[in-house]
């Protein structure tokens, strides 16, 4: 019995120990799986990670073609100019440009009737014509959303509220295998101020390629290795393109991160070791499954976050601010409560891109809105709408003071000057404001209303906000009748004529010259005053068409009579167009004057410009003879640096002075410092608005060269300036300054 304990001692103890290894075996084997599920799972959600990273990026890249377009075609230049086939606008901001700054490699302006008005490749002129490659797949869509247009516009005088959202995007394939993303959109005008007819409408079409850049440029940004495109894969990290019948059209793959398989390899000799010690190794595990479940929820929230959110600023896209509007009034709150919905522009934000750049623009894009939500409370939504556009939508607003103490923060924050490359820049913002129950309008025309407040805020003059009220609507009406009237004047031109306001040598009272002035002898209104259809006209763009007749009929009235020289003001608005000073030269060359017997009267706010376009415009017309005046001087911001920079010829003193100038002696002193100052520019000085003797007799003495008045003459017709010339010429006017 003795003898047989060893033996079964042996026995049992090779038993554990087989049970023991048996168990070691199985154990690590379970961990082992365990582990190989875990990081099996943990990659399969990595690789649906990475599609659902790949989708979401496509579908940026997709879904921001037609925001770029609406970024140029959703404007009345843009319809103005493709409807005149002006080609260098439509290059500079429509087909090369949105080719070159967008990285849409083909760009098509496409006419009305169907025909190529522009195409643009990889940012350059690429003729009038379809490439052929393209033709298949823009033909058909060109032709569906024409048909959507006119369905849409069916019966309607105006089609731009109509269409304004209609568009086609789809993925498809061409011949040659490529994919692209197609994307169609209406030209259509940014406020009522032009009108399109069904069918007038122009369209802008891009064809962007899913090609190895744009592939390469999302694996950078998303950390997705060596993502390309394949015809056909069965591997599990792929990614199937679908067209707009949901056929796959192209499959993309890529190398998956395998985050749980690289970790296991690498760690194998130390996972070993972990095994020994246990809870080592459990927690090594615990902290390795959380950490790749914490990146894993990381990248969730950055493609939820990047679907709803502006990628440029930070602010909420159009999606996620029209579901936070819908939630604002539907919101029951404790106590009687309203809305507040603000519409916010930025005035004469293309002037700004045109003259720092479209990075400083984006820049300054980024601050606006910073600034915006750092004003407002948690509750409040900042919205991106697209291009300048920016929106602020808070409920539980409970008086219009709270409301307006809110609009009047937001403006006084955004006064203040941005700092764009290390550069102050000031900007203006126009605001406007509808504060509304929620029950008792839809979310459509409480945006509706706030467009209309910012369109009174932008015809009072900009920066500034105004509330909504019903008589706005009435006011636009009246405007917008008033528009149509002066477009139809422009037409027929029967209904405009010119005065000329004789301006007099100071000291030998002889005629030096006249102002031409325009004048509107409405059928039904009667005389309309110029400040009201003036700036109407620079208001609606009709500026151009107005100042371009204006100019042409007091130029052929100088060469008709023996007139030293015409004066004809100019609009800091028609300065925006880059041929001024050629249709201006070309005028002279019709009509036969000399160039040095016209002169343009401009006012200090094109100066303040310093634009390169005024600055070329100007400096062409001086060189070809032209003579500048600059009108209303001292009324505004007076730099001598201005009046050396551009070389003006001519300061006129405003009325306000002249009115002024007896009683009121440092006024005369300024006036003489005026005269004084011009002396050593070598200019001459015009003052404006003498009305009695006493006025003639100390401007004269105080330097000024040229006097101009009602004491003088009033604005005469074409008939009455000749027979004041012949009364010049017998000396009876003469002798009014005889007496000095």
């Amino acid at each position: 019995m003795l003898s047989s304990m060893p033996i079964t001692r042996n026995r049992v103890t090779t038993q554990i120990f087989w049970a023991s290894l048996l168990l070691g075996f199985c154990l690590v084997s379970a961990l082992a799986a365990c582990l190989w599920w875990a990081a099996g799972r943990i990659d399969a959600r990595a690789i649906a990670e990475e599609r659902m990273t790949v989708e979401a990026a496509l579908r940026q890249e997709m879904e921001r073609i037609p925001i770029d377009q609406d970024g140029s075609a959703v404007w009345d230049d843009a319809v103005l100019n493709v409807r005149n086939n002006n080609q260098d606008w439509i290059a500079d901001n429509l087909a090369d440009w949105m080719s070159e700054f967008f990285g849409h490699n083909r760009v098509y302006v496409i006419s009305p009737e169907g025909r190529v008005i522009r195409a643009a490749e990889d940012g350059a002129y690429a003729g009038t014509t379809y490439k052929p490659i393209d033709v298949s797949v823009l033909l058909p869509r060109l032709a569906q959303l024409r048909r959507q247009m006119a369905e849409a516009s069916l019966g309607l005088e105006d089609s731009t509220a109509a269409i304004a959202d209609l568009g086609v995007l789809e993925a498809d394939r061409l011949s040659d295998g490529s994919v692209v993303f197609v994307s169609i959109r209406p030209v259509v005008p940014s406020s009522s101020n032009v009108l399109q007819s069904p069918g007038s409408e122009a369209l802008i079409a891009s064809v962007k390629l899913v090609d190895v850049p744009m592939l390469t440029e999302i694996s950078e940004r998303f950390g997705i290795k060596n993502l390309h495109q394949v015809h056909y894969t069965k591997d599990e990290a792929a990614f199937r393109i679908r067209d707009g019948l949901g056929h796959a059209i192209a499959s993309l793959t890529w190398t998956p991160a395998r985050p749980a398989a690289a970790l296991l390899v690498e760690t194998a000799p130390a996972t070993v070791g972990l095994l020994l010690v246990g809870l080592t190794s459990v927690v090594a595990l615990l902290i390795w499954l959380l950490t790749t479940s914490l990146k894993l929820e990381k990248s969730r929230e950055q493609t939820a976050y990047f679907a709803l959110h502006d990628p440029l600023t930070g602010a909420a896209n159009r999606i996620l601010f029209d579901r936070k509007l819908r939630e604002a009034m539907n919101y029951e709150f404790l106590a009687r409560a309203q809305i507040l919905l603000v519409s916010i522009d930025l005035d004469h934000f293309k002037e700004i891109n045109d003259a720092l750049g479209h990075a400083a623009g984006d820049q300054l894009l980024k601050e606006v809105a910073q600034r915006l939500m750092f004003e407002l409370p948690e509750e409040a939504t900042v919205g991106r709408l697209g291009g300048d556009e920016f929106a602020v939508v808070q409920p539980g607003i409970i008086s219009e003071g709270q409301a307006l103490w809110i609009c009047q923060r937001l403006l006084n924050a955004l006064e203040k000057p941005f700092h764009i490359d290390d550069s102050p820049v000031v900007v203006t913002f126009s605001l406007g404001v509808a504060l509304e129950d929620g029950a008792s309008v839809s979310h459509e025309e409480i945006l509706r209303r706030a467009d209309v407040a910012l369109y009174a805020a932008k015809a009072e003059g900009r920066d500034r906000f105004k509330l909504y009220n019903e008589s706005m609507d009435q006011s636009r009406r009246e405007k917008r009748a008033l528009e149509i009237e002066l477009r139809n004047a422009l037409l027929n031109k029967q209904e405009f004529y010119l005065q000329y306001q004789p301006i007099f040598a100071a000291r030998s009272g002889k005629i030096a010259g006249v102002e031409a002035l325009v004048r509107w002898q409405h059928p039904i209104r009667g005389a309309m005053p110029p400040d009201q259809f003036i700036s109407l006209a620079e208001e609606t763009g009709l500026i151009d068409q107005l100042g371009h007749w204006v100019m042409g009929e007091a130029c052929r009235m100088a060469v008709a009579s023996e007139l030293p020289w015409v004066a004809v003001n100019v609009s800091p608005i028609q300065f925006r167009d880059p041929q001024l000073a050629d249709k201006i030269l070309e005028i002279l060359v019709q009509s036969g004057l000399a160039a040095d017997r016209l002169e343009i009267e401009i006012t200090e706010g094109v100066l303040l410009q310093n634009s390169p376009i005024v600055q070329q415009t100007l400096t062409r017309l001086r060189e070809a003879g032209v003579r500048v005046a600059l009108d209303d001087f001292g009324t505004g911001y007076s730099s001598i640096s201005y009046l050396r920079a551009y070389a003006v010829d001519k300061l006129k003193i405003d009325q306000s002075f002249t009115q002024l100038v007896i009683e009121d002696h440092a006024i005369a002193r300024i006036v003489r410092s005026i005269a004084e100052m011009a002396e050593a520019l070598g200019m001459s000085v015009t003052a404006e608005g003498i009305e009695d003797e006493a006025q003639r007799r100390t401007l004269a003495n105080l330097g000024c060269t040229h006097l101009q008045g009602y004491l003088l003459s009033r604005p005469l017709t074409g008939t009455q300036l000749t027979a004041l010339l012949a009364e010049h010429h017998s000396g009876a006017l003469v002798r009014l300054f005889a007496r000095d």
